[in-house]
């Protein structure tokens, strides 16, 4: 533990010291003494502590008194507290240099009476740094036992919070990685408001998990003991609360793994052991289903999930199979039928705006997403979610897009509609573009599919397809040399648009 000492200034004030005279360095009458030795010769590497002020009579540099001036910058360099020295017997005086440097490094030097022997001074100086040394360690014992039984007795971290703030006499608070507040005493402080508090950080399991801050300018040695034991039951807080946190995220999985698997439980079974899991069985709920070619970064998703659950004031649930991620998203029924302005965003239109931010680094993945569900129901929503990720991977829509169940419930149906009539309708509507394709190795097909699904707009189906406008131009005026279709004929359209979902559900 480190224990700062006492300064040269409180040393001064020693009944032995009472002769002796600061000459130069006072600037550097607040350097921490730690410890007291003695030089026996000019060489210090390798053997000056930190902290220590040390007593010479100088007899080792006696024939080159110019050596102090460099001894003053070695103690300075090493991290000494002070020079204390006896020239009478074999300098006389100090030399003017050695002064100089003195007062420009700030480190002090201690002119002592030749009458005092060394052991009067060394034994009262260490006598009150050992002192001061057992007094902080009591003290640090004694708010050790008082942090611990806390947390032995699940006071909770506020309680422990308002405990060291009680301690310092100054506002406290632990934040995480976000700067969001865990917990602050005050807890109505404003944080915001507060000038450059001093902070230090909370570890758990090797990794930076939060910082503790204090609204204080400095703290004492007593208080400096107080922080470091602080931050150890802060960390065994958090630890406490990251084990309850797992084991009821494990829990709500397989609560969430019955909700999947039949035989499902009853809707009467859901409602009570949602309700002891945090996840309000009166909100509706939504699936949705993330995937790639590699699973998804789950730390990122976390962080993004975190955030907009604490926006939204709900508990989602997010698990990872594979390479996709499975969210299970709560919406509170009076926010879905709002008034017209009221209605927050959805949670489709959240998820899009994951996938497009390019800074997240999720532009790879697209997502399914089923209809909203009571709990005790979500099994439907997870096979829609799951429905509305194969037809979009199947019809070819582009990586960072969510698709809604809803939107494509028709195409689902169509998928597995079976028989030759579809078959028939296809070869005799489209059979000489897809020939077409086969012998020219071309895209007619495809950019008939994205122009009928863009509605008809060249500047959407060329930034779909990623060619020029022109490009496009070309390719629908060949379709209509080789169909000889009106391709502005919405019945043309329609039946065309079915034929070719048809096709590319049937043909991957």
């Amino acid at each position: 533990m480190d224990t700062r000492g006492i300064t040269l200034r409180e040393l001064m004030q020693l009944p032995i010291l009472g002769k002796a005279r600061v000459v130069s360095g006072q600037q550097g009458l607040d350097r921490v003494v730690r410890f007291v030795d003695i030089m026996e010769v000019p060489d210090l590497q390798g053997w000056i502590s930190e902290g220590v002020m040390l007593l010479t009579t100088a007899y080792s540099i006696r024939h080159d008194p110019s050596l102090l001036t460099e001894l003053v910058y070695t103690l300075d360099q090493l991290g000494a507290a002070a020079l204390a020295i006896k020239p009478a017997r074999f300098l006389k005086e100090i030399p003017e240099a050695a002064l100089e440097a003195s007062n420009i490094c700030g480190l002090p030097i201690v002119e002592i009476p030749p009458d005092i022997p060394y052991t009067d001074i060394t034994q009262p100086v260490m006598e009150l740094l050992l002192g001061r040394q057992a007094m902080l360690l009591r003290r640090a014992e004694e708010v050790y036992r008082t942090l611990t039984t806390m947390v032995l007795e699940n006071s909770g971290i506020q309680a422990v919070s308002d405990n060291v703030s009680e301690f310092l006499k100054a506002p406290v608070a632990l934040v995480d990685n976000d700067r969001r507040i865990i917990v602050s005493s005050p807890s109505d402080y404003e944080w915001g408001a507060a000038d450059a508090p001093l902070s230090w950080s909370i570890n758990v399991d090797r990794r930076l998990v939060a910082k503790l801050l204090v609204d204080k300018q400095q703290l004492d040695d007593m208080e400096e003991v107080g922080i470091e034991q602080a931050r150890l039951v802060f960390a065994l807080e958090l630890m406490r609360n990251k084990v309850a946190e797992d084991t009821e995220f494990r829990l709500r999985g397989n609560f969430i793994d019955e909700l999947l698997t039949p035989p499902l439980p009853s809707r009467h079974e859901v409602e009570r052991r949602a309700r002891q899991l945090g996840m309000n069985p009166e909100h509706s709920w939504e699936v949705a289903v993330i995937e790639g070619e590699t699973a998804p970064k789950e730390e990122t998703l976390i962080r993004l999930l975190d955030r907009e659950a604490r926006r939204r004031g709900v508990l989602p649930h997010m698990e990872f199979r594979s390479n996709r991620a499975v969210l299970f998203l709560p919406t509170p029924e009076a926010r879905r039928f709002a008034g017209a302005g009221l209605a927050e965003e959805s949670w489709g239109d959240t998820l899009k705006s994951w996938l497009l931010d390019k800074n997240e680094g999720l532009g790879g993945y697209r997502s399914g997403i089923g209809t909203a569900e009571p709990l005790w129901n979500i099994h439907a929503s997870y096979n829609e979610a799951r429905k509305a990720l194969s037809v979009s991977r199947r019809l070819g829509a582009a990586a960072g897009g969510v698709t809604n169940y809803e939107e494509i419930e028709v195409y689902h149906l169509l998928e597995g509609t079976s028989g030759p009539g579809f078959a028939a309708l296809f070869e005799r509507k489209l059979g000489k573009l897809l020939r077409y394709d086969e012998e020219h190795d071309s895209n007619m097909l495809l950019t008939f599919y994205h122009y009928l699904e863009c509605r008809g707009s060249l500047v959407e189906t060329s930034n779909s397809l990623f060619i020029h406008r022109n490009s496009v131009k070309y390719r629908l005026e060949r379709i209509r040399d080789i169909t000889g279709f009106d391709l502005s004929d919405p019945r043309e359209q329609f039946v065309c648009h079915l034929c070719l979902i048809y096709h590319y559900l049937q043909e991957k």
